[in-house]
């Protein structure tokens, strides 16, 4: 069943207890509001206005649903929903671990000066792109 709404998600979510903090209970309650944020888009406000729980709460499951979303244990708690409301969050982990982290780096100037020349060559604005080029390259050459 491909074809549900959000407000199947929805009655279906406030029919689980909202103050239990069971495993089998928060995996559902997180497996049917990452449905809700993932897939119908919907905002963690307004979420929360439709069901009662707390936005915070919303934004911890959502979180929970793919973190979790290929545990053995996650899958067998939220199998009923996972049958009723299909939906695949290893999507959407992929696509969250695209996200760019920031790393710091001091250099002496003789390593700098030799990374702005290297950039200049490569035609380069910004050192910063000439040192992800080049830490990718040497990881595809360790890689090997």
């Amino acid at each position: 069943m491909d074809d549900y709404t959000k407000d199947d998600v929805i009655s279906s979510l406030l029919k689980i207890k909202k103050n239990s903090r069971k495993r089998v209970l928060v995996d559902q309650r997180s497996y049917l509001i990452g449905l809700l944020v993932y897939r119908f888009m919907l905002p963690e406000h307004t979420i929360a206005k439709l069901t009662g729980y707390n936005r915070n709460t919303i934004h911890h499951n959502k979180n929970i649903a793919i973190q979790f979303c290929k545990d053995k244990s996650y899958i067998q708690n939220v199998y009923v929903y996972a049958q009723m409301f299909p939906f695949n969050f290893s999507v959407i982990d992929t696509v969250r671990a695209k996200r760019k982290i920031r790393i710091e780096l001091d250099v002496d100037q003789l390593l700098h000066n030799k990374l702005k020349a290297v950039g200049s060559i490569l035609g380069h604005d910004d050192i910063r792109t000439t040192v992800t080029l080049l830490l990718n390259k040497s990881l595809k050459l360790w890689e090997e």
